[in-house]
């Protein structure tokens, strides 16, 4: 399982030449593949091509830097998974929202890989203050995925119009949110929903199912009436009962399944309002 781990990300990833030994204990040079390190404790990140093009911790930081410096954003969290394969920042508008009668916080989530895995990633998350439940939104137009290529530093200057794309992205939420607010929602849609959530074709072996349901009745600011009440009741679960283990909650919350679920949820709602 993969854990988060708290970190300034103040370490830099550079790659090595690959060597395989022989049996007479003689080296030779793979061909055609680098190790990507960390220069804080020397550990290998990952296998990749030469061509592959690190993006740097310190540059990952800067997309967000000079916001944070105005007050306009604040960095909520950061670090990396694993032995840092794939690192992230969470930063949070300061400037709050108000989305069906709740108040609401958006942030920017920007998620970098140094083992070539995955790309340069950015995106819009929101935090519903009344319960701390995170949902990554199910807006693509609202996503940035840039290669790892010569053009990766050239291309991630698209990610500086921070304050546009997250407020765009709020914009976009809280409409789809209004609506699902206002379309009612009974136990045999909500079972619809999360069938199509969990990829489960029969919804009563799901193990968090009775969970779920019992967040959507009684949930923090739950009804269980409507389609928003399903989403909160998911989502509930997700950030706080997926896992026994903070790390893993919140791994799979912003990049995992947990986050994978929620969209599906949330699309499959909006096509019912």
């Amino acid at each position: 399982m993969t854990f988060a781990t708290q970190d300034s990300l103040n370490w830099a990833v550079a790659p090595a030449a690959l060597t395989a030994t022989l049996d007479n204990g003689s080296q030779v040079e793979v061909p055609g593949k680098v190790a990507q390190v960390r220069s804080d404790n020397g550990r290998v990140l990952g296998i990749t091509s030469p061509t592959y093009e690190v993006y740097q911790n310190a540059n990952l930081k800067a997309l967000v830097e000079p916001l944070i410096q105005e007050g306009v954003l604040k960095i909520v969290t950061q670090g990396y998974l694993g032995k840092g394969e794939k690192v992230f920042i969470q930063a949070e508008m300061t400037q709050g929202y108000r989305i069906v009668g709740e108040d609401h916080k958006g942030m920017m989530t920007l998620l970098n890989s140094h083992d070539g895995s995955s790309t340069l990633a950015a995106g819009v998350t929101d935090q519903r203050v009344i319960c701390s439940n995170t949902f990554a939104m199910a807006l693509k137009s609202m996503s940035h995925k840039i290669r790892h290529n010569g053009d990766i530093y050239s291309k991630a200057l698209e990610i500086t119009e921070t304050i546009q794309f997250v407020n765009e992205g709020m914009e976009k939420f809280g409409e789809a949110a209004e609506i699902l607010a206002t379309t009612k929602c009974n136990e045999e849609t909500l079972d619809s929903l999360l069938s199509y959530a969990f990829k489960r074709e029969d919804v009563t072996t799901l193990r968090p199912r009775n969970q779920i349901v019992e967040f959507y009745r009684n949930g923090v600011g739950t009804e269980g009436k409507t389609l928003w009440d399903g989403l909160n009741g998911l989502t509930q679960w997700v950030t706080h009962n997926s896992s026994k283990k903070e790390g893993t909650r919140f791994a799979s919350t912003n990049f995992g399944k947990g986050s994978e679920v929620t969209r599906r949820f949330m699309n499959s709602a909006l096509s019912l309002a």
